[in-house]
């Protein structure tokens, strides 16, 4: 055998990566990995590495074992783990399973770059690389007036898209906004990133972060969707008469509560949702525990079903209060505030879809969207329901980033975390996608 034909032989069996598709993916697309050119039944160690955080971005870290088939091939996609991070077939097992590391991101880093490695008997046989994008780049960004800090999305065009309104949860702010905004706008429709929250503990915490919004959780008006419709139907380049409200863990009890007191919402989007109207809470509260609703509708407060030991449960220091409990109490000591409390989803003739775990450890959202559902079952109205019984509070992702963050706080498991998010994701875009009608814009 010839030098040339020993090259040619080798070149023939290099250990490649193939990801398809290539170059960038918007996250929560299908992505395919392809490892070829091992020997058959070959193990290999597969690696995967992502840069994440702010300021000081820190290298995200998983790997996972793998034995080759009889082709020499490992797919993500088919093939299942040996050992390592994840367990079985999963296409996004590497990327949803990374935890962090002590090791600074270099760089050179994108964001959302993710850097594969694959090692035989520990030595590297293949490298190969994809960028997870959060939106596209000629997604554009602007403020909304009179409601602070709330960013209006879009891609550039003339044509009226419809609108998707995202409201965040209990931590407020601007986080639930930066998440969805520019990735929904991306595929397709206008998004407004609607903030109406942001927490002031005082001394007792990091300072106020949108100065302007209420800074206790107390008699949130409601209304202010109507007043946003009314700005919306200023805009030529949007529809304001295809609305949709997107909102996880309280924001799906504002999302709810509006979609009742207004039948022109086109569609709601519930992840870990309540059926009820919950007490409010805040530096002012900590003295009138029990006496103040979390929403208001035109200048009245909501009947709302109490708490029990909440400021107890403040009281014990970040991340100690077990809010489960604090639910599960103020539901079972109050069975007589439970019918005035009641969100009436059933009131709203639109379709909605509710998003849920039953092993969330904030609120029992999976049995509170089985209770909605039911109620509209009995009114004939249409409610898509997705309950997945080993995940936790953290349903509302694609899963194809890291879960192991909110399984402390929110229940569930990084794994299960991830399958509801992969599994849910692509059902939501195609809810949203017909019941906004996307096509027509």
């Amino acid at each position: 055998m010839t030098l040339i034909t020993v090259l040619a032989a080798s070149a023939a069996t290099a250990q490649t990566f193939e990801i398809t598709p290539g170059g960038e993916v918007l996250q929560g697309q299908p992505l395919a990995v392809r490892l070829t050119g091992l020997a058959p039944r070959q193990a290999v160690e597969i690696s995967a590495e992502r840069r994440f955080g702010r300021p000081e971005p820190m290298v995200w870290r998983s790997s996972a074992a793998f034995t080759a088939d009889d082709q020499g091939q490992i797919d993500l996609t088919t093939r299942p783990t040996t050992g390592g991070a994840y367990e079985g077939v999963d296409a996004a097992g590497l990327f949803w399973s990374m935890i962090p590391t002590p090791t600074p991101a270099p760089a050179d880093w994108r964001s959302g770059e993710v850097r594969l490695t694959a090692s035989v008997d520990g030595q590297v046989v293949a490298t190969g690389a994809t960028r997870l994008i959060g939106a596209l780049a000629g997604v554009e960004a602007e403020d909304v007036p009179g409601f602070p800090a709330a960013q209006l999305y879009r891609l550039p065009g003339g044509t009226p898209r419809p609108v998707i309104v995202v409201l965040h949860g209990a931590d407020g702010g601007t986080g639930a906004s930066d998440r969805f905004g520019r990735k929904l706008a991306s595929l397709g429709s206008a998004v407004v990133g609607l903030p109406y929250y942001s927490a002031d503990w005082g001394e007792y915490g990091p300072p106020k972060e949108i100065p302007g919004l209420p800074g206790s959780f107390i008699d949130l008006r409601i209304d202010q969707i109507a007043e946003l419709r009314d700005w919306l139907r200023t805009r030529p380049d949007v529809d304001a008469d295809r609305i949709a409200l997107f909102g996880g863990s309280k924001g799906a009890e504002f999302a709810l509560i509006a979609a009742s007191k207004y039948d022109w919402i086109a569609a709601v989007v519930a992840f870990a949702p309540s059926d009820l109207v919950w007490e409010g809470w805040g530096l002012e509260t900590v003295e009138a525990e029990g006496t103040r609703s979390s929403f208001s509708y035109q200048g009245r407060a909501l009947p709302f079903m109490p708490y029990a030991g909440f400021v107890e449960g403040l009281l014990a220091g970040p991340g100690k209060a077990d809010l489960l409990k604090i639910h599960d109490d103020g539901r079972a000591a109050h069975p007589d505030r439970e019918a005035a409390a009641r969100i009436r989803v059933e009131d709203y003739s639109g379709p909605v879809m509710l998003v849920a775990g039953d092993a969330d450890r904030e609120w029992r959202s999976g049995q509170m969207a089985r209770n909605v559902a039911a109620s509209r079952a009995a009114a004939g109205r249409e409610t898509t329901l997705l309950v997945y019984p080993e995940a936790g509070h953290d349903v509302g992702g694609d899963g194809w980033a890291p879960t192991v963050g909110e399984v402390a706080r929110g229940g569930g498991s990084a794994e299960a975390n991830a399958m509801a998010q992969a599994d849910a994701w692509p059902r939501v875009l195609a809810f949203l996608q017909r019941t906004l009608r996307l096509d027509e814009r």
